[in-house]
């Protein structure tokens, strides 16, 4: 609130300072919608080229230019009062800072997105909305795309995020999962045929139960060296890989789980499991994206390629699921956004900071974006010993 107020105050006292944000800050990037409102009725002033914008305006251009955006917004936000004005203009520090501000405004519309859109997709994979959750995160992909381009920089480099927690899921829906998991493994077993092929789609990360998830990588690994498939085959195959020692599950889970009773497709069962699969990741990875936006020492180039990060692990699952049901894969993601040339006076002010700064350690494909340039020059920091 303090940022946008501190921007349209220097926006009334300067609108020359216009020209700092008008190329990346949006009517929308504004929290208050009688901010937005007036930003708004700002920008189709500049479009209309008023006279208060000229370098030799007077003061009664600039009173008309204040008073006339303000009376036009009032009329489309009831928020904004005509006594607002003054307030906006007591809560500018220095009408130079504009672009400063606005990129304040920008970055907390950038955490306020993609937190919002994280919350959707959490709540979709809650419910168990498979559609939606596979709509909704190309949707948050999509909105960080767009904010990436806002921004003008994406750091996509990898870096550890946090979690993970254990799951809370429902009794309910723990103990169906299981039943599912055992079913595709007892069917496996008494009807291999198609294993192969269902190994391509759903993967031993699946399974909810780590003794599960051993059983079935012994199954993949006999099917795919064509080797006989029963329970005792089975058994020793589980034995081999170190599941039993390492205690993941005991010689007689294995018999249980592969002579479980339960019959029919495999892959009808996998299936089963693949999408609670999908709906568990998708809930995790929304969940991380929405503590990444809730961290508000994260940068918000390093915040947009974090949560790109996260969602990977959701899109990984997804993928899978619609090769399991022959829909077409999601379209490739467009390459990360290219930062325009940030304004020369910008250039001048990092080259005058670099002067009284130590170099700083090379960075390679690292661009200041145009809201990073709208920032001023820091002074250096000196010690106090």
């Amino acid at each position: 609130m303090e940022a946008e107020q501190a921007l349209l105050g220097a926006l009334l006292l300067s609108p020359a300072q216009l020209a700092a944000v008008v190329e990346w800050l949006e009517p929308g990037h504004f929290y208050r919608h009688s901010h937005a409102a007036l930003y708004e009725v700002l920008l189709a002033q500049r479009a209309a080229g008023h006279p208060a914008q000229a370098e030799d305006a007077d003061k009664d251009q600039l009173q008309d230019w204040a008073l006339g955006a303000l009376a036009t917004a009032a009329g489309a936000s009831r928020g904004l009062t005509p006594g607002y004005g003054a307030t906006l203009i007591a809560a500018c520090p220095d009408s130079r800072h504009a672009g400063a501000y606005g990129r304040m405004v920008l970055e907390s519309a950038i955490r306020r997105q993609v937190h919002e859109h994280a919350h959707r997709l959490h709540h979709a994979a809650r419910t168990g909305a498979l559609e939606g959750v596979l709509e909704l995160t190309g949707e948050l992909r999509k909105a960080i795309r767009g904010l990436a381009g806002f921004w003008g920089s994406l750091d996509e480099r990898p870096r550890p995020l946090p979690g993970p927690w254990p799951l809370e899921l429902a009794d309910s829906i723990r103990e169906k999962t299981l039943r599912h998991e055992s079913a595709t493994l007892s069917s496996a077993t008494a009807s291999p045929t198609g294993l192969v092929e269902i190994t391509r789609w759903l993967q031993p990360v699946d399974f909810l139960d780590t003794g599960h998830r051993a059983v079935y990588q012994a199954l993949a690994a006999l099917a795919h060296r064509s080797e006989p498939i029963d329970v005792l085959t089975v058994l020793w195959e589980v034995q081999n890989r170190g599941a039993i020692a390492s205690g993941a599950i005991t010689a007689d889970g294995v018999r249980a789980v592969t002579r479980s009773g339960f019959t029919g497709d495999p892959q009808y069962w996998g299936e089963r499991i693949l999408r609670a699969s999908v709906l568990r990741q998708s809930a995790s990875s929304a969940g991380v994206v929405r503590l990444l936006a809730r961290d508000s020492s994260l940068p918000a180039a390093r915040l947009l390629g974090s949560a790109l990060h996260a969602l990977g692990n959701a899109e990984a699952v997804q993928d899978r699921w619609r090769t399991a049901n022959g829909i077409p894969p999601r379209p490739d993601p467009p390459p990360a956004p290219a930062a325009p040339a940030a304004p020369a006076a910008a250039v001048e002010r990092r080259q005058a900071a670099r002067a009284r700064t130590p170099a700083p350690v090379p960075n390679p494909g690292a661009t200041p974006s145009p809201a990073e340039a709208a920032a001023p020059p820091r002074a250096p920091i000196r010690s106090t010993r």
